[in-house]
């Protein structure tokens, strides 16, 4: 319910940056400075964590020694990390002489990340007491505040800083409210060998997988922004194909993941409960996001054009072979927390070296061929050959039924796009609000009877379900 607000928000955040910041192809190369800047910062806070976030939540008792070791060796890391990459930004500079306030841009996310350090100890524990309404308050009052300092700042003419603005934002707000309002433990530093070994033990195998799946996921952004062929331009195309295909994955997804991954570490013991929790969730992501995914890919020419800015047309294709990537990825990440929760990380790392393997040449090679849409095109490769692997692990700890989870709802995705195509001659010369609107009830409406024909008491079982968490105390049944 949460996300449905900050999803929002995230939506008019996103557009608002996306028209200020990008009215001409030049003005949209912050975006590129910003994503080069990220995945640097991103690349020096991934080599300096083992694993710790799962490690935490996977222990199956905690006490004050797990807290202030967790936190001690979170905080501990994340300065040596920041401390090596300050030592790095004069030679990147140097390298991408391209990229306008690089270093300073780095610099500031520094600072952030330092900052995010001392609330994730916060959050973690939070999360691992399933303790998801203050969270939930904590992601909107974040989102609120993204909202107001980003496109502020951004009609002020502030260009890339008011990207940085924004993270800032969002990460000041977490703290605050975390370490003033919310704070569920007392931060304190400590020390414990045992415990150390323990979270080193555990984590060392979460931190190659980890490293592993940072290589995959930002490979990409790197690749591009490095390779003389492409530059900040495509990249920035890159970037926001990317940022608008994941609102399938933000608005199901996410909120889905975030509460599961707690429970199936507490549920690890009981594989019925266990292999419930996970069909439930996965086939609820499967079903929804194949929707979502149709609205996005389908509707994608009339979405660029009202929501964002014709300087951004050339992204088209990147933005919807992206869509597919995002559909696939969050129920990749469903089987990945199932097979971390349950203390197999060793499985995981194995399917990563696979999706590496494959990633990295791809990227390369159809990049030279087909620019930014070959990079798509091998994320889509790549992501599809993880979920493959993924799902055949998680057969370790549960059961269920793949049929039962995919078959219908790629018959209905399957059957609906093509529906849609074949209608296209309809509105084809129709005002580009009306094909929209006309899209956005046409997609639903077909899937929707789809699955209702097929699947009629899967989806009143889990309306019920749905329907009894949310309802009104003291209301009755229908």
């Amino acid at each position: 319910m949460a996300s449905v607000v900050t999803i929002a928000l995230g939506f008019l955040r996103a557009s608002l940056m996306t028209k200020l910041l990008g009215g001409t192809a030049e003005e949209l190369t912050v975006f590129g400075v910003n994503k080069l800047a990220i995945f640097f910062l991103e690349l020096a806070a991934q080599i300096g964590t083992i694993g710790l976030n799962s490690a935490y939540i996977h222990r199956k008792e905690v006490g004050e020694v797990d807290r202030t070791v967790y936190f001690t060796m979170n905080l501990g890391l994340s300065v040596i990390s920041m401390a090596i990459l300050a030592v790095f930004v004069p030679l990147i500079v140097r390298l991408y002489p391209d990229y306008p306030f690089l270093g300073a841009v780095i610099f500031a996310y520094m600072g952030i990340e330092i900052i995010r350090a001392f609330n994730i100890t916060q959050t973690t524990i939070l999360s691992k007491d399933l303790a998801f309404g203050r969270l939930v308050l904590v992601d909107m009052a974040s989102s609120v505040m993204m909202t107001l300092v980003g496109p502020g700042l951004a009609w002020l003419g502030a260009g890339v800083w008011s990207l940085v603005g924004e993270t800032f934002s969002g990460i000041f707000t977490r703290t605050l409210m975390i370490l003033v309002f919310y704070r569920p433990w007392r931060p304190r530093l400590g020390w414990d060998t045992e415990t150390v070994r323990w979270f080193w033990a555990y984590g060392v195998k979460a931190w190659w997988t980890s490293n592993l799946a940072f290589l995959i996921d930002r490979f990409d952004d790197f690749w591009i922004g490095t390779a003389s062929s492409l530059g900040k331009l495509p990249l920035s195309f890159y970037d926001r194909a990317y940022e608008f295909a994941r609102y399938p994955r933000r608005v199901v997804a996410n909120p889905i993941l975030d509460v599961f991954f707690p429970t199936f570490a507490h549920l690890q013991a009981d594989r019925l409960r266990l292999s419930r929790a996970f069909f439930r969730a996965t086939s609820l992501m499967v079903r929804a996001g194949c929707l979502f995914s149709l609205i996005f890919i389908l509707t994608a020419p009339e979405f660029i054009r009202i929501f964002l800015t014709d300087a951004l047309l050339p992204m088209q294709l990147t933005f919807q072979l992206m869509i597919v990537y995002t559909l696939l990825d969050p129920l990749s990440m469903a089987a990945r927390n199932l097979m971390m929760a349950t203390g197999y990380p060793d499985k995981i790392l194995r399917a990563r070296i696979v999706q590496t393997v494959i990633f990295i040449p791809a990227v390369i090679g159809l990049s030279a061929v087909w620019g930014i849409e070959g990079v798509a095109v091998a994320a889509d490769l790549m992501v599809l050959v993880g979920a493959v692997l993924f799902y055949r692990y998680t057969r370790l700890v549960v059961d269920y039924s793949p049929r039962a989870l995919w078959f219908w709802p790629l018959v209905a995705m399957t059957i609906t796009g093509g529906a849609m195509l074949a209608l296209a001659p309809v509105w084809a010369g129709w005002p580009v609000w009306g094909a929209f609107l006309l899209k956005l009830i046409l997609i639903p409406l077909f899937f929707g009877l789809i699955l209702l024909i097929t699947e009629r008491d899967q989806l009143l079982t889990g309306w019920n379900m749905i329907w009894g968490l949310v309802r009104p105390k003291g209301s009755s049944h229908a």
